[in-house]
């Protein structure tokens, strides 16, 4: 079954992919500060932008007017951005008094959220901070002398944990402390650390034994079972050499944007998760016979979207292909999920289309 997301949470979504006045989904022209948080390669980004009302004297005065912001992400992503721009218009923040903002504040706006979508307003609270950060250098501001400290600087760098998501073990420390993190599975709904190949979990909770001073107890590493199936792809797609150029290019890549036309009707934006070359070379897949379309197909999937679906408890199974209609049915958490028809478009289909060939339709059974 889906996550079973607040009423409050469902609204904002829904109000946010459907581009409704006064929502926040886009980018704002000329910002003042620009953040960015996450990566392709984790499945989910946001890249958070503002504009202040500048005080002609105290740059300590700019009042926050407009923000926005674009996500790689899922319904509790896309929720939990929209969330954070409503604080900031309500509460009147000027960049500064933005920084209180909390990812705590976020999911008490969105009136809760499963544990295991936390790490979604995590990410707001991140692409804020380095926001603000932006907006002090561009106005002259200087940060340490308020004795702020940025939490994602060079104190963040350190031995890597968790490959598969980047997690340093500062970073990890600082989190733990921050969200009151007490398993590894609390760490993994809440930073994503240790929810890929599994790897990594030991050393995770060795980090979070050492922070609260706890006896070593046994690690639930063992869980991960060295034979999981599909564990080794999982962490080669996150490695993968596509997220890794993609990342370099683009920065940031949105899983859906939305903006409305002049003449009022919502246009959807197309995916760019999959910008770089394709699998085969041009015509090929047309070329192909039955058999060779679905095996690749299916080895696009599981390289490419299933890892994704998986980090949150979801996957899909192939039903049937036929030409180019791949019909699928989505199972686990992607099952009667809120945004089960944005992921089927917006990720599996836009990815088979860039990877296979353009006209690959997905159909869902």
């Amino acid at each position: 079954m889906g996550w079973q997301y607040s009423e409050k949470t469902k609204q904002l979504f829904m109000d946010a992919v459907q581009g409704k006045t006064g929502t926040h989904v886009g980018e704002v022209e000329n910002a003042d500060g620009v953040g960015e948080h996450g990566s392709v390669a984790c499945g989910d980004a946001l890249k958070f932008t503002f504009r202040v009302e500048r005080d002609p004297v105290d740059p300590l005065k700019d009042k926050i007017v407009e923000a926005k912001f674009l996500t790689f992400g899922c319904t509790s992503a896309i929720a939990a951005s929209e969330a954070l721009c409503r604080i900031i218009e309500e509460r009147g923040c000027s960049p500064i008094e933005a920084l209180s903002i909390t990812n705590q504040d976020v999911v008490e706006y969105l009136e809760g959220l499963p544990t295991q979508k936390i790490h979604c307003s995590v990410m707001g609270a991140e692409a804020l901070e380095a926001a603000v950060f932006d907006w002090a250098s561009k106005r002259g501001v200087d940060m340490e002398a308020l004795g702020i400290k940025r939490s994602d600087n060079g104190e963040e760098e350190g031995r890597l944990v968790c490959k598969c998501f980047g997690i340093t073990e500062p970073y990890l420390r600082r989190k733990i402390r921050e969200l009151s993190l007490k398993t590894v599975d609390e760490v993994t709904g809440a930073i994503k650390a240790g929810g890929a190949c599994g790897t990594c979990r030991g050393e995770i909770q060795d980090v979070i034994n050492e922070v609260w001073s706890a006896s070593p107890f046994s690690s639930d590493a063992d869980e991960i079972s060295a034979t999981e199936p599909n564990s080794c792809s999982r962490k080669q797609s996150v490695d993968s050499e596509m997220f890794k150029n993609e990342l370099a290019t683009t920065g940031f890549v949105p899983l859906a944007t939305v903006s409305t036309a002049k003449d009022g009707t919502v246009v959807q934006d197309p995916t760019f998760i999959a910008a770089t070359s394709a699998s085969v070379s041009p015509g090929e897949f047309a070329k192909a016979s039955a058999y060779q379309k679905a095996k690749l197909i299916e080895k696009t999937i599981d390289a490419e979207i299933r890892p994704v679906l998986k980090r949150d408890g979801g996957d899909l199974e192939i039903v049937d292909v036929k030409e180019n209609l791949v019909y699928v049915q989505l199972v686990g958490a992607c099952d009667g999920c809120e945004s089960a028809t944005q992921t089927l478009e917006l990720l599996v289909e836009a990815v088979l289309q860039d990877r296979l060939d353009p006209s690959i339709k997905v159909i869902q059974l």
